[in-house]
């Protein structure tokens, strides 16, 4: 699939029967948001939401919900996902700029822009300080070596004209500590409804001096296309559906604000400056992407900055590992391996590996008999193998996820690894029907399942 734009995306999905329109008027503060938090636990479409009160935008979501539309995505085997996007991701491609001749419609500049009536930011939870933009790619020149950082950043609405950004993470975070001890104002430019690709891109760490977008060309293998900003010298992806133009005053006053995070509680942002906005961009008939910040497609996200990691290098270190999982619902927290052995010193080896992940705070070993994929499947292991004076390992004082409450000072905390495979092969042979019974009635399993 060709870089372009998230609509190129969409027709994609369309021919594949993998997105809904809802044509009935949802509301964007909460309602949207709980439509797409339900059925996001299910392995769901993306949603076009047509008609959204209030507002002439239409709203998709649930884009990336389900591991198939990622590798989608990034144009890779789902099989083959943490094998082949590490190669590309070292296969860097610089952007191009080009001519974005598609039609446009600058809404408005100065003090006559309303964000608040032109785009239907969601408010997702009852405690958010208000609505919440987390789809947005942010872009800002470093003022000492003219290259551009950029990153995913969440910004809070605080009225017409005016934008809090969260600035936690580089480069963006450290590009404006240097605006700021300048005593110099920082411009920015923000995208919504990119490529997905990019959006992917947007997420990833990079190295120091390296261009995000040039990680995204290597990953597709063609060049990202770049835009000029229309009212500050930026290049910003082209084909974006809108961009938001403006400047932080770092002599401005920083404020507090408070959102629904990925780990399922809110977060405060302390003192987080704000963008006033000059312009902003519309493409013909935009749509606004949205994202819901505790819900199976963040954790999809984080599946992937997480494994990238985790799973090459488990699988590298430990030969007998022959699948690894990362659990849906806990922010790449808890993993389960797959082991074909019977070395018990080799299964403890593979757990404390594992629990020497920062993101990494339960794991569970199982034989390869057991279908890592399967809930019911796993639960059945922990029955019937599992003893916990013998098979439980816990490990302490150990560095996790920011993002956890539960964690002490420092974000330390206590991680524990569960032997959930055979304590002997005799008397542990799980009980099934012979492989070409399987093979000869799974034509008419998929017609049952099919129909109903």
């Amino acid at each position: 699939m060709p870089l372009s734009g998230i609509k190129y995306f969409i027709e994609e999905l369309r021919a594949r029967g993998d997105i809904l329109s809802i044509s009935t008027p949802l509301d964007p503060k909460y309602e949207i948001s709980a439509f797409l938090s339900e059925i996001g636990k299910k392995d769901a479409p993306a949603i076009l939401f047509e008609k959204v009160k209030g507002h002439r935008l239409p709203v998709v979501g649930n884009l990336l919900g389900t591991r198939r539309r990622l590798s989608l995505a990034l144009g890779i085997d789902p099989d083959k996902l943490f094998e082949e996007f590490p190669k590309r991701m070292g296969k860097g491609i610089a952007p191009v700029l080009t001519r974005d001749a598609s039609p446009k419609v600058v809404a408005k500049k100065g003090k006559g822009v309303d964000l608040t009536k032109l785009l239907p930011v969601l408010t997702h939870y009852a405690g958010d300080s208000g609505p919440y933009i987390t789809s947005g790619f942010s872009s800002a020149r470093d003022p000492e070596t003219g290259g551009i950082g950029r990153g995913l950043h969440r910004m809070e609405m605080r009225g017409k004209n005016r934008l809090g950004i969260s600035l936690l993470n580089p480069p963006l975070a450290e590009i404006y500590g240097k605006y700021k001890r300048m005593r110099r104002r920082m411009e920015i430019a923000t995208v919504i409804g990119m490529d997905p690709l990019i959006f992917l891109a947007s997420i990833l760490k990079a190295p120091a001096g390296v261009d995000k977008l040039s990680i995204a060309g290597g990953i597709r293998g063609k060049a990202v296309p770049m835009a000029k900003a229309e009212n500050i010298d930026l290049e910003i992806p082209a084909f974006a559906e809108i961009v938001i133009e403006g400047f932080i005053d770092p002599k401005g006053k920083e404020e507090d604000g408070v959102l629904g995070e990925s780990s399922g509680y809110y977060m405060g942002f302390s003192k987080s400056p704000t963008i006033q906005v000059i312009a902003i961009t519309f493409r013909k008939k935009p749509l606004y992407h949205a994202i819901v910040p505790w819900s199976l497609e963040v954790d999809n996200l984080l599946y992937l900055v997480h494994g990238l990691d985790f799973v090459p290098k488990m699988k590298r270190e430990i030969p007998s590992i022959r699948e690894v999982r990362l659990i849906p619902g806990t922010f790449g927290s808890h993993a389960v391996i797959s082991l074909d052995t019977e070395n018990r010193g080799e299964i403890r080896r593979a757990l404390s590996l594992a629990l020497s992940f920062t993101n990494i705070k339960k794991v569970i070993a199982v034989n390869t008999d057991i279908n890592i994929q399967d809930d019911q499947e796993l639960e059945w292991a922990l029955a019937t193998r599992f003893q916990a004076d013998k098979d439980l390992m816990v490990m302490t004082n150990l560095r996790g996820q920011p993002i956890d409450p539960s964690s002490g000072d420092g974000f330390l905390t206590a991680k524990m690894g569960l032997d959930a495979t055979k304590p002997r092969l005799k008397g542990f042979e799980k009980v099934g029907v012979p492989e070409g019974v399987k093979k000869r009635i799974t034509p008419v399993l998929q017609k049952f399942v099919k129909g109903r």
